[in-house]
């Protein structure tokens, strides 16, 4: 082994070495957060675990069908992705698409979903022939219409709160805004295109490398048939439905006099940092961006932190139900040799 191969495996295993400590540090963050909240609100195991055992059963078995639901569409648009790339491997069935999606949300429960996704998409992918360098960037691809959405909707729910707009007009705002962006999905990609890059000119190097990536995917989008890039966005569409649902709906239910309208305005940002890629699901964050938004609504601290933290186990316990079902259905291996 030559003097050059050793310094490079060097640098390989302090890069990784890096990445594993700052994943401690803010997995330890996110932690240290959730037993700061148990602390201030003096919440304990015992009454967290009667609160999310006093849910009917039905609403756990809603839940997890719409946890499938929002995972499926997920893997729909995977494979939609899939085949506007088709060099590199054949096809993949929906139910391995699914059983991907799935696994990289299972392995999203510790690890920043955003980056454990595309590579538990890409070990499914492997026995059908498909490259990891296609089954990740398609995934990754994938996220951008996630991205779109998320930025339409943070626009309609500040555009709602500035106008102070009432249940019927902010959903019919929602609708306009929405159906607009679908319709014009393509000039979008172009206008955010021109916008990452003139952003990433002011950024460090680094952030600029991430920023040229997504620009890249951006022009990749753009240049998608239009029909393509239509049924991509209506389905990230319907993915934010689902979620805001899940989560506006089981507080609801923990917390009967919240009020819906401004629960779901303020998704976008609970979803914003749910997001990050460098906390897993969030953790800590979300469950402080969720109680905000409940003390901005009039309810005690001790109170918002409680239903914050049990929907973090409820959507969890929802969420594990449902996962052993869709990975079952998964192709063996030894049935494509």
């Amino acid at each position: 082994m030559t003097t050059e191969t050793v310094s490079t495996m060097d640098r390989a295993a302090n890069r990784y070495r890096r990445k594993f400590l700052t994943y401690l540090f803010w997995a330890g963050i996110g932690v240290a957060i959730i037993v700061a909240l148990f602390g201030i609100s003096d919440v304990t195991i015992a009454s967290l675990a009667a609160i999310v055992m006093s849910v009917p059963l039905w609403i756990y078995v809603a839940l997890a069908s719409l946890q499938a639901a929002i995972l499926l569409l997920a893997s729909v648009k995977w494979q939609i992705v899939l085949s506007q790339f088709p060099i590199g491997g054949r096809v993949l069935p929906l139910r391995d698409a699914l059983a991907g999606t799935t696994l990289g949300t299972l392995a999203g429960q510790v690890l920043p979903i955003q980056l454990v996704t595309p590579f538990a998409r890409a070990w499914v992918a492997r026995p059908h022939q498909i490259s990891t360098t296609r089954a990740v960037g398609t995934s990754v691809f994938e996220q951008v219409f996630e991205v779109v959405v998320l930025l339409t909707m943070g626009l309609v729910s500040a555009l709602v709160l500035i106008a102070k707009l009432g249940p019927i007009l902010s959903g019919l705002a929602a609708l306009v805004v929405g159906l607009v962006v679908v319709t014009l999905i393509a000039p979008v990609f172009h206008i955010l295109r021109k916008i990452s890059l003139s952003v990433s000119g002011y950024l460090p190097a680094m952030a600029a490398k991430s920023f040229a990536a997504v620009e890249k995917a951006l022009q990749q989008a753009s240049d998608f048939p239009k029909r393509i890039l239509f049924k991509l966005t209506a389905l990230s569409f319907l993915r934010y439905l689902g979620m805001v649902t899940l989560n506006v709906w089981t507080i609801s239910v923990l917390l009967p006099g919240s009020d819906i309208l401004l629960l779901a305005l303020a998704y976008p940002a609970v979803l914003l940092v749910m997001s990050l890629p460098f906390i897993p699901g969030g953790l800590g964050i979300v469950e402080i961006t969720w109680t905000g938004v409940l003390i901005a609504q009039g309810f005690e601290p001790a109170e918002a932190v409680q239903v914050a933290l049990s929907l973090r186990v409820i959507s969890t316990i929802s969420f594990l139900a449902v996962a052993p079902l869709l990975l079952m259905f998964r192709t063996n291996a030894a049935d494509l040799k």
